[in-house]
């Protein structure tokens, strides 16, 4: 799967409350942001808890960072008022342009019914990821689950 933007869900990061191990969403950040890709944020935390946890994971570079940024996100919502829909409205990118990088089972579900590829934790030891330079910039990520 090759994409083109990637949606990261807050509880990946480590130094968060809920990050796991073994889920490299700092890896993937930084090889985005290298490569140009854009990158956006999703919480289901209200705004002022994940402004908490950004400040205290990003310091003041996440406006820097993530294109958009969406807090208080349910993911049982469905259609255009989804979180990944908003997302990726904002950002301009169609759904299979798109990989989401959460630990969230919520999140993950939400992803895959939204038709965007999913790095999830309990994937990330298995599927190694590639960063490669083409015409577009994409990040190559083998067998991502749809």
């Amino acid at each position: 799967m090759t994409a083109q933007a990637l949606i990261f869900d807050l509880s990946a990061f480590p130094g968060t409350d809920t990050a796991p191990a073994g889920l490299d969403a700092d890896r993937l950040l930084t090889e985005a942001v290298e490569h140009g890709l854009p990158c956006a944020l999703i919480s289901e935390l209200p705004y002022r808890q994940a402004e908490q946890q950004l400040r205290r994971r990003f310091g003041d570079t996440a406006h820097h960072i993530f294109s958009v940024v969406l807090t208080g996100a349910d993911f049982k919502t469905r259609g255009h008022k989804a979180p990944y829909a908003v997302v990726l409205d904002q950002m301009g990118v169609p759904p299979d342009d798109a990989l989401a990088v959460t630990a969230s089972p919520h999140a993950i579900a939400a992803a895959r019914s939204a038709r965007i590829g999913v790095q999830a934790a309990h994937t990330a030891q298995r599927n190694a990821v590639r960063i490669t330079r083409r015409k577009t910039r994409t990040i190559v990520i083998p067998d991502a689950r749809h």
